[in-house]
Order: structure tokens, then sequence, then C-alpha cells
């Protein structure tokens, strides 16, 4: 598989009876801020419609009963390939250092793992695959492959400011951080996520991510939900912050939605009002709205059509599908990414292969 650099988009991850969590927090908060629900804010949606999903929500709860409890004992073999320098080329208004990294030039697929080991990691580093996160500030367990995917860690919000000072900023030399790379706030505009204002926002990028920009890293900002309300929540904070907007090398965001055309036209928007690189860290071909869901062909469609598109932006340095997880929480079967330990026909399609 790739190697990366040794020197880079819901932060409490699930734990159920046979997944573990990749959390610090209590499991009255990992139930809490993942669970999936409609956004605040509602846009029409179909299968073919102009304006998509302004719901997103979030993560399995610890509640779930997933099964792959098969795979517990794999992960002590995950992680032992080495690394060779590279660092990204970046269109972004703010310049990395060249010690900075966010480098997916072996592949822009990654994945949104909240399963620590409690599914076999390996079964999914195929094809265009390369990075993964967590929604914390570790992976979770000890084996995690980060000699083999890159590897960033999450500051959440408010929930995991102590992980993350302890697991990141209190320990730089972990191999958890070897990529230099750190995300920023989860779904900052999202009722049940990290859900702030612009002003909050500043104070913890400026508290937390900061301090690692100094010591080049390549920061990823915080990730919004496509409703309308996640681009005025940036230009808020660009204009609150713009000091530390501007050393962000990129912007994260999630896509919940039913059209490539208008997934596409939202990408670029963002690219161009803001100047700034871009990480689609959650998507979907998902209906959030009530309306119709995608069915088997037009997520094929939707996957196809989006990989090829976001593969060839040098401006999208990586994209995550929602989710590898058991429990999908509210989204549709259709876009199931696992079965059991192992990847789907559409996870293959994502993966280029």
């Amino acid at each position: 598989m790739k190697s990366f650099a040794t020197s880079l988009a819901l932060a409490a991850l699930i734990a159920s009876t046979t997944m573990v969590s990749a959390s610090n927090l209590g499991q009255s908060d990992v139930a809490r801020v993942v669970r999936r629900h409609n956004h605040r804010h509602h846009a029409r949606s179909t299968c073919s419609s102009t304006k998509k999903a302004a719901a997103n929500v979030k993560k399995p709860s610890a509640s779930s009963s997933d099964s792959s409890s098969d795979s517990s004992s794999q992960s002590q073999s995950e992680a032992n390939s080495s690394s060779s320098p590279s660092s990204s080329s970046s269109s972004s208004s703010s310049s990395s250092s060249s010690s900075a990294h966010g480098d997916t030039s072996g592949g822009k697929l990654g994945l949104c793992w909240a399963n620590a080991n409690g599914m076999p990691i390996n079964n999914f580093d195929l094809g265009s695959t390369s990075w993964f996160y967590s929604w914390d500030a570790t992976p979770g367990w000890d084996a995690a492959p980060v000699d083999k995917l890159m590897y960033c860690p999450m500051l959440w919000g408010w929930k995991n400011t102590d992980s993350f000072q302890k697991n990141v900023l209190d320990n730089l030399d972990s191999k958890f951080n070897q990529h230099k790379c750190a995300m920023g706030m989860n779904e900052v505009n999202q009722q049940g996520q990290s859900d702030m204002s612009a002003s909050d926002g500043c104070k913890l990028v400026e508290q937390y991510l900061m301090p690692l920009k100094e010591k080049g890293w390549y920061l990823m900002g915080p990730s919004t939900t496509n409703a309308p309300d996640g681009k005025t929540w940036y230009q808020d904070f660009q204009k609150t912050c713009p000091d530390a907007f501007n050393k962000l090398d990129s912007i994260a965001i999630h896509y919940y939605g039913t059209s490539t055309d208008d997934f596409k036209k939202y990408l670029q928007d963002w690219h161009t009002t803001f100047g700034k690189d871009i990480w689609v860290t959650e998507f979907a071909c998902q209906n959030f709205s009530g309306g119709a869901q995608c069915n088997k062909d037009d997520t094929n469609a939707f996957a196809n059509e989006m990989t090829s598109f976001m593969n060839q932006q040098d401006w999208i340095k990586g994209f995550a599908p929602f989710a590898v997880i058991q429990n999908l929480q509210g989204v549709s079967e259709t876009q199931r990414l696992s079965n059991g330990n192992n990847p789907t026909s559409l996870f293959r399609t994502y993966a280029g292969l």
C-alpha cells in the first residue's frame, strides 16, 4: 500500500458489544454525540432535486448492536510499512510549511473509522485508500496501521479538548502524530455535534490548533454540514478569526444529497469563496429531507461520477464516504460500505477497483 511522510473531516466513537470506542468520553456522552439525527435546517431533496440534503447527523450510538466480533484479534499485525518523504501541493491561499503533510498522493480515499479494532481495517486498505480518521484524538487501539495509512487526529469540539491536549499537544512524538496533520471541529453548525458560534470556534482553533501550525503541522479547518448556515458559519469565522483562518491549509466539509450536479457546484463554490483546498470528510447519496432515497443504481452512478470528479480536482485533497461502520445510524442501506468485516462493492467503487 501507499507510504507517507513521517513529518496530515463527531469525535466521539462507538462502543458496542463488538466494537471498541476510540473516545475518551464517558459512554453517556458517546451515545449523545454520535447518534445521527436530522439537521435543524431543511431543504428540498429528491433523487434529482436542486438543493440537497441540508440534514446531517452523526455516528453510531453506543447502544447499537453491531456484528463484527470475529475481527478483534486482527489488530496486532496491522502496521509496519516505512514512510517516504512527500509533501502536498496546495492551491490554498494559505501556505503550509514544507514539513506539513496532508499528502494523499497515493490515493484520495479515506476511511471514516469509528471501529477501533472491532473490525479489521486492513480489509479496507484497498485501491486508493490512503488515510483515515476516528472523530477523536487517537485511533482508539494501539496497533492502528499508522505506518501504512495516514492518520489525522481531530479536535472534535469541547468534549475532547482534554484528550486532544493530552494525546496531541502534549505528545507530539506519538506514533499516531507522525503524519503531522490535524482536523478541526466536527459539524460546528449542527445541533448534537460540536455546535458552536464562530467566536467559540475561533477560541478553540487558536488554543489547540495554532500551536501545531507553528510546529509545521497541516491543518484542516472545522467541518460543517451542507445546510445553508454552514457557509455562513465559515464566513463569520473568517471575519472573527482572520489570522487563524488564513493559516488553515484546508477546509473540511460534509455533504449529504442525491444530485451529483449540486454536489459539484457546492464543492466548487466553497473552493472559490474561501480560496482553500477541500477535504470531503463525510458524504453519501442520502436524502435527509424526507424525499426518495438513492436506490442501488442511483448510488453506483453517484459513486462513480463523484469519485471521478474529486480525483480530477487538485484542490480536493481527500474524500471519505460515510462510513465503514456496521450501524449506519439512519443512512440508507444502499450506502453500506461494509458487509460484516468486508468491503462492499460500493466501497470498492470508491476505492477505484
